[in-house]
Order: C-alpha cells, then sequence, then structure tokens
C-alpha cells in the first residue's frame, strides 16, 4: 500500500564552520510502504536489495524473510523451522542470502531456491574464544565469499568465516579501540593493568552494523558518544580511511552508486556522506504519533539504489518510506561524481549550477575552487576556497599567487628597499648637519618632554629593563592611571585588530561576524579579576605593593605584545600553512616573555623571593577558580529563581484569564 502526505520535515547541511544551516530538500518523501497485498511486517530489523531489485526484509517478529518489490508487490516469504529472531541478512551476487539470528545463535545460508545449504554455528576453533559470545545480528559478504559478522556482546570485532569451508573461522576483523580519555591516560601512568581493570571498563565499544560497497571496502557504525570515529570505512588491512566523525545513534549504513555513505539513525535522521567522509545532508527526522511522511519511529535499516533512491525501515511504524532525490540533490550528484574521480575543470559547470540553487552551499564552492586550481587560475581559486571557509585550499591557492608576484616584482622589491635606504641616510645626514634638522630635532626633544608622552614612552624601556621598570614604577612614579590607560586601550585594539585581521588562513572568527563590545568587556572583566585576585593574595601575604601599582605592573608587561605582535598580524597575511611554525614561535616567544614580566614586577613589587612569587600566582589562580565557579553558581541559582517567577506570574494570569 503506497501512503503519501505532505512533507514536514526539514533538511540540513553543514558551513565551512562545522554548523548545521537549513538548506533546501535534499530528498522527498515519495511514498510508504507498510501493506505488501495483505502481509504486514512485525519489528523488521534488516533489509536488503537481491539481485534483480527486490527488496529482502528480516521480518523479526513474524520470524521469516520477505521478499519484495520496489513498489511493495509482495513475492514470497523464506521460513524455516529453526528461525527465532531473524534480525540481519545479506544476499550475494549469486543469489543466496544469509540470515543472522541472533537468539539462534545461528547464520542460516539458502541458496536462490530458498533451499538451506548450510548453518554457521559458534565457531569451534580456540582462537575464536571459548568464553565468546557468537549471536549474529548483522552481517556482510564479500566476493570472495568471506563472511563478516557482528554478535551480540562480542568485542574482539567483526567474526570472519569462510563460506565455501563449512564456516571456518578466519579471525576477527578491525576490532575497535577502547576510548582513551585524558583521565584515563593519568591513571595507566600510576596504577597497574590489573588496577585498571578493577576501576575502569576497558572494553572497546561493538560496531552496530556492517555493509560492504563494490570495492570491497567494509563499513562499520559504532555507537559511542564519546567517539570520533562512529562511522568507519575499513580497506583490507582494517585501517580506517575516514576522517574524525560523530553522530547520535547510528543504526544501519548504505553505500550508494557514488560510493555516498548513508547513514540511518535510530532516531529517524538520515545522514549522506560522500566517499572521504565530508558531512553533506541530514534529513527526515522523528516521527511523534501523527503517522507523517518522511519521519521514522525507530529507524532499522536504510538502502539506496542505483537512481540514489532512499529506502528506509521502520521498525517501530513496520513500513519502508521511500525518498526521492530532488532535482538539487541531483545536480550535487554529478558534480560529485566528476570531483570524487578527479575532473575537477568538467564538474566546474554542475558546481555552478548547484550555487545558483542555493549560493550558501559550501561545498560547491570547494569544487569550483578545485576546479579553478586545476586551471592555474589561482585567484578565483582562492575566492572560492575561502566563500567555502576552506583554509588548506585557500593556502594552497595563496602560495601559487604570492610565487607568480614575487616572480614578477622582485627586482622592483629589491630595487625599491635600496632607494629607500639611501634616501633615510642622506635624511639622516641632513637632519645631521643643517639648521632645519636642528630645529626638527628641537621639536622632537619638546614633544618627548611632556609628562604623558614620557610615561607612554616608559613602556619602551620596562619591556627591555624590566628590573628597573619595576623601581621607576614603584619610587619613580615613571608611570600614572592615564598613561595605563592609554596602554590598556592600546593593547585592546591590538588584540581586536590580531582576532579580525589576522590571515584568513589563521583566523577562528567568521568573516563579517564582529562582536566589539563583548570583546573589550570580557577583555577587560579578564585583566581587572587577574589583578584583583593577584593584589588581594598580595596584601594577605605581606605584599608591600599598591593596587596602583600591580595594575601599572602588569600593564607595562605587555609591551611584548604592543610592539611585537602588529608585525605577526601584518606576517600572518602573507604566508601560507607551510610557515605556519613562524607565526606559532612568534607568538610563544610574546606570551613567555609577557609571563616572564608579569612574574617580575609581582616579584619587585612586592620585594618577595622566587619561591613567594610562585606562591602568590599559584594563590591568585586558585582564587580566580574559586570566584569563577562561585560566579557560576550564582548565575545558575538566579537563572532557576527567574524561571520559577516565571512559571508563577503564567500560572497566575492562566487562572485570572480562566
Amino acid at each position: 500500500m503506497d501512503v503519501q502526505a505532505e512533507d514536514v520535515f526539514k533538511t540540513f547541511t553543514e558551513n565551512g564552520y562545522g554548523e548545521l544551516v537549513q538548506t533546501q530538500d535534499a530528498y522527498t518523501a515519495f511514498k510508504t510502504l507498510s501493506v505488501f497485498d495483505t502481509e504486514t511486517l512485525n519489528k523488521p530489523l534488516d533489509m536488503k536489495f537481491g539481485m534483480q531489485g527486490e527488496i529482502y526484509i528480516a521480518d523479526s517478529g513474524n520470524q521469516r524473510i520477505v521478499v519484495v518489490d520496489k513498489n511493495g508487490n509482495f513475492l514470497k516469504a523464506i521460513k524455516h523451522p529453526e528461525f527465532a529472531h531473524p534480525c540481519g541478512l545479506f544476499v550475494d551476487q549469486e543469489g543466496n542470502v544469509f540470515v543472522a539470528d541472533d537468539s539462534a545463535n545461528k547464520i542460516f545460508l539458502f541458496d536462490k531456491e530458498d533451499q538451506l545449504i548450510h548453518t554457521f554455528e559458534k565457531p569451534t576453533a580456540l582462537s575464536f574464544g571459548e568464553t565468546a559470545p557468537f549471536s549474529p545480528t548483522k552481517l556482510t559478504v564479500d566476493k570472495r565469499g568471506n563472511v563478516y559478522a557482528l554478535s551480540r556482546g562480542n568485542n574482539n570485532g567483526l567474526i570472519m568465516l569462510n563460506k565455501d569451508v563449512e564456516g571456518e573461522f578466519l579471525g576477527y576483523f578491525a576490532p575497535n579501540a577502547t576510548s582513551n580519555s585524558l583521565l584515563t591516560s593519568f591513571r595507566k601512568m600510576i596504577f597497574s593493568e590489573e588496577q585498571l581493570d578493577k576501576m575502569l571498563n576497558t572494553t572497546p565499544d561493538s560496531a552496530a552494523n556492517v555493509t560492504i560497497d563494490d570495492r570491497g571496502l567494509i563499513y562499520t557504525i559504532t555507537p559511542n558518544e564519546n567517539s570520533k570515529n562512529v562511522i568507519k570505512k575499513l580497506n583490507m588491512g582494517g585501517t580506517n580511511l575516514l576522517k574524525d566523525n560523530y553522530m547520535y545513534f547510528p543504526s544501519s549504513i548504505a553505500v550508494g552508486e557514488l560510493e555516498n555513505i548513508f547513514v540511518l539513525g535510530e532516531d529517524g535522521y538520515i545522514y549522506e556522506y560522500t566517499s572521504e567522509g565530508e558531512f553533506l545532508f541530514m534529513l527526515a527526522g522523528k516521527d511523534d504519533g501523527k503517522q507523517r511522511r518522511g519521519l521514522l519511529g525507530k529507524g532499522a535499516a536504510i538502502l539506496v539504489d542505483s537512481s540514489d533512491t532512499i529506502y528506509t525501515l521502520d521498525e517501530k511504524k513496520n513500513e519502508i518510506q521511500v525518498f526521492r532525490p530532488t532535482e538539487f540533490t541531483n545536480t550535487l550528484h554529478q558534480a560529485l561524481d566528476l570531483y570524487q574521480n578527479g575532473r575537477y575543470v568538467e564538474s566546474k559547470e554542475p558546481w555552478t549550477d548547484v550555487l545558483n540553487m542555493n549560493s550558501q552551499f559550501d561545498f560547491a564552492n570547494l569544487g569550483i575552487g578545485e576546479s579553478y586550481y586545476k586551471e592555474e587560475d589561482y585567484p578565483k581559486a582562492m575566492t572560492s576556497f575561502r566563500r567555502a571557509k576552506n583554509k588548506n585550499g585557500y593556502s594552497d591557492a595563496f602560495w601559487e599567487v604570492r610565487n607568480v608576484w614575487i616572480r614578477e616584482h622582485i627586482i622592483q622589491v629589491v630595487g625599491f628597499l635600496i632607494v629607500l635606504a639611501i634616501l633615510f641616510k642622506i635624511i639622516k645626514q641632513l637632519l645631521v648637519k643643517t639648521n632645519g634638522g636642528k630645529k626638527i630635532r628641537a621639536a622632537w626633544n619638546k614633544v618627548i618632554s611632556f609628562k604623558l608622552i614620557r610615561e607612554v614612552r616608559y613602556l619602551g624601556y620596562y619591556w627591555l629593563h624590566p628590573l628597573d621598570g619595576t623601581y621607576g614604577i614603584r619610587k619613580e612614579r615613571k608611570t600614572s592611571n592615564l598613561s595605563a590607560f592609554i596602554i590598556g586601550i592600546l593593547a585592546t585594539v591590538i588584540y581586536v585588530v590580531n582576532k579580525y585581521y589576522t590571515g584568513f588562513t589563521f583566523r577562528n572568527t567568521k568573516d563579517g561576524v564582529y562582536t566589539l563590545a563583548q570583546d573589550v568587556s570580557s577583555l577587560g572583566i579578564a585583566f581587572f579579576a587577574i589583578v584583583i585576585a593577584t593584589y588581594l593574595v598580595c596584601t594577605i601575604s605581606d605584599g608591600s605593593t599598591t593596587f596602583r601599582q600591580l595594575t601599572h605592573g602588569m600593564v607595562y608587561s605587555l609591551g611584548p605584545y604592543i610592539f611585537i605582535k602588529p608585525f605577526v598580524i601584518l606576517l600572518s597575511n602573507g604566508l601560507t600553512l607551510n610557515e605556519e611554525f613562524i607565526l606559532q614561535i612568534s607568538n610563544v616567544v610574546i606570551y613567555t616573555w609577557i609571563v616572564i614580566l608579569i612574574f617580575l614586577s609581582i616579584k619587585e613589587l612586592n620585594e618577595y623571593s622566587f619561591g613567594q612569587t610562585v606562591r602568590i600566582i599559584f594563590l591568585s589562580v586558585f582564587t580566580l577558580f574559586i570566584a569563577a565557579l562561585s560566579v557560576f553558581i550564582l548565575y545558575s541559582l538566579f537563572q532557576q529563581l527567574f524561571s520559577f517567577i516565571a512559571s508563577l506570574y503564567g500560572e497566575v494570569v492562566h487562572r485570572f484569564e480562566s
């Protein structure tokens, strides 16, 4: 039976910053198959395509395998007296049907005439493990006849069996690794393995489902919220070929015609990835009981045919839903097919069509960027890569643009620098020998004689001579509140410029998004929190500094940031990822220098020893932690209070209105 209704779900994609954003429909819910002639399903758990495109369904509640065509017409049912809970199946290229039954603890093999050929039971090989359970749930088979099965409660990996040698056990394949958190690593350094086994659950997570593609690559999904490798694409050596990925509650996985990866979650969401694991779409969702098209009760299995039509099996609603790709997705898949096969130039036209349909689809900008890069149109490649927020591609294209510019302008640049050096030398000589030069020097000396100018210029002395500098703050009043304020404003400006105008390759903020008020306020709060915490600790630890002196010392310790950071920002706009180490070294020098200056400021202003200073800094950090924790607790309490008052007010208003 074909049930149709209005689509209610939304489709999401991922922008270049890793955020989910809504996009136009990638697939539409075409039809629902819930009654096959007069036959219905009962808690179906798996489905696979047959040789002629028919659909085999593990109808576990009815203890049978149901075979239907794509239109929902019932073809046949495979039954066997030993079926207890058939929950997984696979149909090979010869039409043989493999059925996994976790309650019968067996795998059944039927030929294309539905005759039982062989039953796989628990392997007797010592390498399988005497206590290892054999309760097969899902399975797949490669072209050589090797069976890869998952067993409930068996965490050793995929169980490999030989179809042609009566289920000979070939070993375990690609076991999952145990999660290794920072705390676990710390415990491993302290405790023995025996103690760790008692303290921790060191058993690896077991995969939930498995499939195979035409090239013989094995795909698994492992539901584990701490894992960064929920989806794995395994070569014959068991090596995962995909980058880190994550999702909630995956239940089934399928591979499309383009080797795109489709994952169905128990919560009803469908995820599509490229063959390299790049996220494309998330659609469908959880049905709230209103039986709306495109929403699932509990996702059990997913299939994708050669036309990219998606079939989902719903364990709770006992039905199959069919999703057809839209024109947008068909165009995207056409571009992706060319792109994944290295035909970047040819893919430019369909990528452009994708952008015409959705100008915000970042993955299309990435494809066009690759096209321009292959055509050696590097400026346009940079533009496309930047729109796609792809820093690696942008860096490579910029490297080419920079090389061309250097080749074309190196002579002019060297000549300009030589002329500039000569002019500087001539001007310097003229200033020394002429009356005009004497007047300029006199005017300059007059300017720097102003008290505020001297106080600000003291920053240049302080960051190079911190011991004498702290003496100048404490005894000679070489600084003032106004000069400290001006230097603080200057450091804030450099911080803002660094955040928003560092080279795109090294920037962490979004293009066109500015939060200046938040930046300035958070920076000011953080700075004064550090100063106040340090001052309070110094006060109760026989410190001799004043709040004014300590504040000035902290502000004037920012000298390396103020003098060096602008050059680092400028340099970041001319470097690629290959030279990132230059920026890293520069930042290490800047911040290490600042820490040393702050340390010496606290030490000299309070006349502490080295050990006392270390203690003061440790106590200051602890004080900041306690203060932050207190603020968080108060915030949570007030939030609950306001929520209670709002709900109480709403209840009172509702009662008066009724």
